[in-house]
């Protein structure tokens, strides 16, 4: 997929966070560190590691995927990665196509619609996410907050005795800078991932940390589009041009190529 270059499309998103945000470095090297400090660039702010982001939509996407009825006839389907019974491609298998140039392409053609966009063990990742970093820094009055947790006893339903910590977390109203770059999409694909995006843009998907208790929640505002094709290459390799497009060009790219298949299911 990646022989020649055919479309990149990068998808830029401001992030809004409407409650606190929570993504744990595990350790702190401060003398009065907290338990769970957040994650920190160089310049001590906090910041949304891509592949936290990419976790977060990945699974998302695979969820709507397996929720489809006859999603792997339509070719909409996700398998477990996880799971040696479960995976798309088992491991041996795949060793055995890639050692053989005739059979590179079996491997494209078993894997599921999850592992052709988002990547696996045997294909590159075709959707890559940047790290988010704050956007409104003056606009805030502090930039994070401490704030205590308990841990539960399960079986008595209420807080266990010494197990008490205390946690790091944005505040709300901080606002991250998202971007999204696919390279050599179908315009069905990119559809299906704008969809899955709307969750986001309805502030339905979390991310980091504690997200049951309330942190993590935002919502994707200012979604847009901007694509270079094989068409204006030159024009963006000389000059810096490139074309920005709607978002609903691509997901009726979804819904046609699922309105088709479904067609073709009941022929």
């Amino acid at each position: 997929m990646f022989e020649t270059f055919n479309n990149r499309v990068v998808l830029r998103a401001t992030l809004e966070m409407q409650t606190a945000l929570s993504v744990g470095s595990r350790t702190s090297f401060e003398p009065a560190g907290t338990d769970l400090p957040l994650i920190k660039g160089p310049d001590g702010l906090p910041f949304i590691p891509g592949s936290s982001i990419k976790g977060a939509v990945r699974a998302l996407t695979e969820r709507i995927l397996r929720s489809l009825p006859n999603g792997q006839q339509l070719g909409l389907w996700a398998c477990d990665p996880f799971s040696d019974s479960d995976r798309c491609i088992d491991r041996n298998q795949a060793r055995i196509w890639l050692r053989d140039e005739m059979k590179e392409h079996l491997v494209w053609e078993n894997a599921c619609t999850a592992c052709r966009i988002f990547g696996s063990p045997w294909l590159a990742s075709r959707v890559a996410f940047k790290d988010a970093y704050l956007e409104n820094l003056e606009d805030l009055p502090v930039v994070t907050q401490i704030r205590d947790g308990v841990g539960i006893d399960r079986d008595l339903g209420a807080a266990r005795q010494g197990v008490k910590y205390d946690f790091e977390v944005v505040v709300p109203g901080a606002r991250f800078g998202i971007e999204i770059l696919t390279e050599n999409l179908e315009d069905w694909e990119l559809g299906l991932l704008l969809s899955v995006l709307r969750f986001w843009e309805e502030g339905h998907l979390a991310l980091g940390g504690k997200v049951t208790r309330g942190p993590g929640w935002g919502r994707l505002v200012n979604l847009r589009l901007e694509r270079i094709d094989r068409q204006n290459l030159l024009d963006y390799l000389t000059g810096g041009q490139v074309a920005h497009e709607s978002p609903e060009r691509y997901i009726q790219a979804f819904r046609d190529y699922v309105a088709q298949h479904l067609g073709n299911e009941e022929g």
